[in-house]
């Protein structure tokens, strides 16, 4: 008997079915194929572990304790106080050449006002400014500028020797400037008494209508000082100490110097008028890694080989001596 329900077929054919879909199926289950998957998360996962490694350089380097300067720089302003040394001072020209000897001279300190907060009045107190770079942790390169300003005492009694001729007070009279005008005309023949040939021990009294002498715009010595630095207190985090600072060097000396001879000159231009050497030392307070205060003493030798009097273009000046500040200032460290 036939059986309807489940006729006889040829197997053959669908046997090879059978076999492609099993082997279809088994080629998706590859192992490859998910390593391929499994393998693709961690490249994210590589990311993520860079990022905690690049946020430990950054606290490493935002953790520089203060006593750690190599490759800093540092830049401070303040002002000064200054004392002179007494000063031989040549004089030279066409008619005269004589020296006076032994001339003293004071600093000259803007009062407290407003000139000390008003940037169009920065150059009026006696300033100081310098920057600096660390080579290393201690020891720095320094370069700046002492706006000094100084100022022969008048009146003062000094020693003259040399030679004035008579001609030359003369010719002044026609020059007279008009602060000088007043004590001229008032003691006419004071100026008489410097003329002529005088001895090294003739002694005269500085009047104003003989000599005004002053490098008021001023005394600007610029400098390049190598020196060095040492932390004596740091504290536990880093970021305060208070430590001994000390240079030496030397530079340019530029000069606007205000001259009255024999009652003639003017405010001269600003010219270089010779150089200097100093050294310095002093103590810093370094407070929260970025700030300090400094205070300061600088000592030094200015030899001027090239001062304008008078105006005239053959007139010329000389002088050194030795010089102290008195520095105080506040910076910043970057």
């Amino acid at each position: 008997m036939k059986n309807i329900f489940f006729p006889k077929v040829n197997s053959k054919p669908y046997f090879a079915y059978y076999i492609s879909a099993i082997f279809l199926g088994a080629l998706i289950c590859v192992p490859g194929t998910n390593a391929k998957e499994s393998d693709a998360p961690t490249v994210p996962m590589a990311i993520a572990e860079e990022k905690p490694e690049e946020d430990v350089s950054k606290t490493k380097k935002a953790e520089r304790r203060v006593d750690e300067r190599k490759g800093t720089w540092t830049f401070q302003w303040g002002y000064n106080r200054t004392s002179f040394s007494q000063s031989d001072i040549n004089f030279r020209g066409p008619g005269y050449h004589f020296t006076l000897k032994g001339v003293d001279a004071r600093d000259k300190p803007q009062s407290v006002d407003s000139s000390y907060v008003n940037i169009n009045l920065w150059e009026t107190p006696q300033f100081n400014f310098k920057f600096a770079y660390y080579i290393t942790n201690h020891f720095f390169i320094s370069f700046g500028e002492d706006h000094m300003k100084y100022v022969m005492t008048p009146g003062q009694a000094g020693t003259i020797s040399g030679y004035i001729d008579p001609l030359a007070i003369q010719r002044a009279r026609f020059g007279t400037s008009p602060e000088s005008a007043v004590y001229l005309y008032t003691f006419p023949n004071n100026l008489n008494q410097f003329a002529g040939y005088h001895g090294g021990g003739q002694t005269v009294n500085i009047t104003p209508d003989f000599l005004k002498f002053e490098h008021t715009d001023g005394l600007n010595f610029f400098f390049i000082e190598p020196g060095f630095t040492n932390s004596f207190w740091v504290s536990k985090d880093g970021q305060h100490a208070f430590s001994l600072v000390g240079s030496a060097g030397g530079g340019p000396v530029v000069c606007r110097s205000d001259v009255r001879l024999f009652g003639e000159g003017k405010n001269n231009h600003f010219h270089l008028s010779g150089y200097g050497v100093t050294a310095y030392v002093g103590t810093r307070l370094d407070f929260f890694r970025s700030f300090f205060i400094e205070i300061g003493g600088r000592g030094g030798y200015i030899d001027l080989t090239n001062i304008l009097t008078n105006g005239r273009s053959k007139d010329r000046a000389t002088q050194n001596f030795d010089f102290m500040e008195l520095i105080g200032s506040a910076g910043i460290n970057f």
